[in-house]
């Protein structure tokens, strides 16, 4: 019989490679010959897209191709959790942007630098909406609605059915109204996921992720493939605290572009961008 965990030394298995420098993180990856991702990003919280002027940056020195929605065609997804149907976004926008840093267009180039530059030369024309910037405003009478099909931009009234009487038969009743500030996790490796397109229909995703199997299925759901045939394979991960969790637009942006350019493509978030448009 086994002994217990309890009070027995348990040695990491993870170590080696980290304290001597060996661990192979997204950006450590030997891809054969990648395109390289940059995002176009809303600058605005709340606006209309009227046109997206991608001339320029696809004649620029490098750049494979540079895709919208209108490219892509990906279906509304609910990111980190589904709270409700109407709250499904593209993971391109689709005429309407609803937070700063919101992807808009992805560029494609043969190095990094040239994908960042060509991002620049994309041209957005936006016409700002009215936004909402605070919980308590979101919910008064007459706000701005950022998901109009809704009604409204309340996502989910809980209450727990088992004790529906619970507050009614208290002694004491503890009241108050508490204030967080928003918070962005840091950890030292940003986001980032390449793409291996393969010969046989199959997609081999590489991601920082603490998800690995949500990755999976969302990649497969997006691309309408089945799951058997997206292979995702989890380096070593910088860090997370729950940053990394969930379903990211970016990851399943970058698996359609494999796929539609029929090379590896991979993406590292700017720290700027973690902080801006991710968790």
């Amino acid at each position: 019989m086994a002994g217990s965990i309890l009070g027995t030394r348990v040695l990491r298995t993870e170590d080696p490679e980290l304290l001597t420098g060996q661990a192979r993180y997204v950006a450590d990856l030997h891809l054969d010959h990648p395109l390289h991702a940059c995002f176009v990003r809303s600058e605005f919280a709340h606006a209309r897209v009227v046109g997206v002027d991608v001339a320029d940056a696809a004649a620029m020195p490098g750049v494979a191709a540079v895709l919208t929605h209108d490219d892509l065609g990906l279906a509304p997804f609910h990111g980190m959790a589904k709270v409700h149907n109407d709250f499904g976004r593209p993971p391109l926008a689709d005429g309407v942007v609803r937070f700063v840093g919101e992807p808009v267009a992805v560029v494609l180039a043969e190095t990094a630098v040239q994908a960042k530059d060509a991002a620049d030369a994309v041209v957005v024309d936006y016409d700002p909406l009215p936004a909402v910037v605070d919980p308590e405003d979101a919910m008064a009478e007459g706000a701005p609605v950022i998901f109009p099909e809704h009604g409204d931009n309340v996502a989910l009234a809980v209450t727990d059915p088992r004790n529906p009487g619970v507050f009614g038969d208290a002694e004491v009743i503890v009241r108050g109204r508490y204030v967080n500030q928003r918070m962005a996790v840091a950890p030292m490796e940003p986001h980032g996921v390449a793409a291996v397109p393969g010969d046989d229909g199959r997609l081999t995703v590489y991601g920082s992720t603490q998800m690995p199997h949500v990755l999976q299925m969302g990649l497969a759901r997006a691309l309408k493939v089945d799951k058997a045939l997206v292979r995702v394979v989890t380096p070593h991960v910088g860090g997370g605290f729950g940053g990394k969790a969930g379903l990211y637009a970016e990851q399943l942006v970058v698996a359609a572009a494999a796929l539609r350019t029929g090379r590896p493509v991979t993406w590292m978030s700017t720290r700027s961008e973690d902080m801006l448009a991710l968790a």
